[in-house]
């Protein structure tokens, strides 16, 4: 959710920046800086979202829980959103969907895994080989958090595919492609680096 949030501020400070520069080829016509301003809306509204599940998350972990990594991602989160909307903003469109794909499938795996654990009355296998009872309430609790968290993320993966499909469509069709499988990897390298740091 770290990584979400500053994307989301990487596209806005590009957004500035394109208006200041009057950077073409969309800020130089009035369809251009509506789009562009739909854009603004678009990423405030979903910052602010990503914020309430970051809050959200922050309230169940302690700070030692957090990753060391987490100033890397900040600035990964940054460059991301900044590029990404900076030289074509239906970018930021593709790489929110193609973020919030990783994310579903993410909290999807979380989501099993806690509802396997609910299921055998809140154990679960330790790295020992022995059997753990914990809260079984909070378990149910963080469980329901996740599901609303993840909602949420299919949500704007669905808003940003329509949003990206009303164009400017790109030249070639691999470009859409690329860059989604780039942010795909991307965010897969960063969830498995968190998990072993």
């Amino acid at each position: 959710e770290t990584g979400a949030v500053k994307i989301y501020e990487g596209a806005l400070l590009a957004l500035n920046l394109r208006r200041t520069l009057r950077f073409p080829p969309y800020s130089n016509s009035a369809r251009g800086t509506q789009y562009e301003d739909n854009l603004r809306a678009f990423a405030e509204e979903h910052k602010e979202s990503e914020q309430g599940h970051l809050d959200l998350l922050e309230e169940v972990l302690d700070v030692e829980e957090h990753s060391v990594m987490l100033p890397a991602w900040r600035v990964s989160g940054i460059a991301l959103g900044f590029v990404s909307t900076f030289f074509c903003p239906r970018g930021m469109y593709l790489t929110t969907e193609a973020v919030e794909s990783f994310v579903e499938e993410h909290y999807g795996y979380q989501i099993r895994r806690l509802t396997d654990e609910i299921a055998r009355g809140g154990k679960y296998a330790t790295n020992n080989n022995n059997s753990c009872k914990c809260d079984l309430i909070g378990k149910k609790e963080l469980l329901s958090m996740l599901q609303h968290c993840c909602e949420d993320e299919v949500e704007h993966k669905d808003e940003a595919r329509e949003r990206a499909a009303e164009g400017p469509l790109p030249w070639f069709q691999w470009v859409d492609t690329t860059w989604q499988l780039f942010v795909g990897i991307g965010s897969g390298l960063a969830a498995n680096v968190a998990k072993r740091i």
